[in-house]
């Protein structure tokens, strides 16, 4: 301490205060009687009469952490060394890869923040022109403010370092269940499950075009279907790859992306090279849709074949699938956009369908539901509500169907005379 001497006591000289100890009386030094109320190291003694009235006024010392006696015996050489600081364990723990496109790898990983299983999809920036990168950071930033349960969430977004290369990666829910074109590979679906799926993807569909997105890319690849009903369906679907679907999964025409999409599901107005409204996607699920009916792809051969083969020809569509899926694929595929439905018009006429199934199957089992009788009053009044009269004709001849096909069932059946 400061002025203290090899006499010095361990709280500095004789007659000053302990460090954080007032209260103590102090012995002054006896040499020193003429002027007891001082010392050489500057402290206040307790004698003094302002400490004496005022004990705040003594002087504050920092206290002294006294350092530990070893013990008998103890050895410092056998005590363990200080352990470091270890480097962090990254969040995402890659466990297999699931999958790869164009412009990215998906990686089945462990979120060892959350402890979950998600999937990693990793860019392969060095692949991708500067506006591509550009596109793909404003769809990942869109994408994120998507919110239905028909869409795959977005959990994060970054970069990170992978085999030692910084890549831009994309995390999302991991669904169990196969994609669209798995099932399809497999053989025709049945026609429910084709209306389960297509009611789905439509509704989908219908919540991003009314904010202002197209997914432009919509195909089996990026359909997923688990064995779970849900909300009165036989399956349930996620769409996948919304607004990075460009990047992805799939054969696209041109390398700046001028004509985005796979050229098998394209519409017409894609391979003209035409500015795309929501009515492309409405083209492309219809393809998508028959293809499921039937078992195999309308438009075959070379990217460049299959996409010019539309320009020439409509699809397809077979006679054997009943008025009611003739009617509603072939608007949905119509080559002039303006006159295909919405993706609302084709989510209404999907349901529309399944409950003439629900209908049939129940006729045939010599039950008629009571809801039934109301169905013609709900479709009609649901009709004068579309902006597409087009779209009133087609739910109506699918419900006139449905009422022949109940008449007759239930005549043949004895239950009408």
């Amino acid at each position: 301490m400061h002025g203290s001497t090899p006499n010095d006591g361990p709280f500095g000289p004789p007659g000053s205060v302990p460090a954080g100890m007032p209260g103590v009386g102090v012995r002054t030094d006896p040499t020193r009687r003429a002027d007891p109320n001082r010392t050489d190291s500057g402290q206040v003694p307790y004698s003094d009469p302002a400490v004496r009235t005022d004990p705040s006024a003594m002087p504050v010392v920092p206290a002294v952490t006294p350092r530990p006696v070893p013990a008998p015996g103890y050895d410092a050489a056998a005590e363990p060394a200080a352990a470091t600081s270890a480097e962090p364990a990254p969040r995402y723990e890659f466990l297999e890869h699931i999958g790869s496109g164009g412009m990215a790898d998906v990686y089945r990983a462990r979120d060892n923040e959350l402890g979950r299983h998600v999937a990693v999809k990793l860019f392969r920036d060095g692949e991708e022109t500067v506006a591509d990168q550009q596109r793909r950071e404003r769809e990942i930033n869109l994408l994120s403010g998507l919110t239905h349960v028909g869409l795959v969430p977005v959990h994060d977004a970054g970069r990170l370092v992978h085999a030692g290369i910084e890549r831009r990666y994309l995390v999302m829910e991991l669904i169990d269940g196969l994609s669209l074109a798995h099932r399809i590979a497999e053989g025709p679906l049945k026609p429910r499950q084709v209306a389960d799926i297509g009611a789905q993807v439509a509704d989908v569909l219908s919540y991003v075009h009314g904010r202002g997105v197209i997914h432009r890319d919509v195909k089996p690849e990026n359909i997923l279907v688990s064995e779970v009903p849900t909300f009165g369906y036989t399956l349930m679907t996620r769409l996948a790859d919304f607004g990075v679907a460009q990047f992805v999964d799939g054969t696209r025409l041109t390398g700046h992306g001028t004509i985005m999409g796979t050229a098998a599901y394209i519409s017409p107005e894609q391979a003209r090279g035409e500015d795309v409204t929501a009515a492309t996607d409405i083209y492309s699920l219809g393809l998508v849709l028959l293809e499921a009916l039937r078992g195999e792809r309308e438009y075959t051969g070379t990217p460049i074949e299959a996409a010019l083969a539309r320009l020439h020809r409509p699809p397809a569509i077979p006679e054997d699938l009943g008025a009611e899926w003739r009617s509603i694929l072939g608007a949905m595929t119509a080559d002039d956009p303006a006159v295909r439905p919405n993706a609302h018009d084709v989510a209404s006429t999907m349901r529309d369908i399944i409950r003439l199934m629900i209908l049939e199957k129940q006729v045939r089992k010599g039950r008629i539901p009571v809801w039934a009788r109301a169905t013609g009053d709900a479709v009609a009044g649901a009709d004068r509500r579309r902006r597409h009269a087009g779209i009133a004709g087609i739910v109506l001849g699918v419900l006139g169907i449905g009422i022949a096909i109940v008449v007759g069932i239930a005549a043949s059946t004895g239950l009408i005379g």
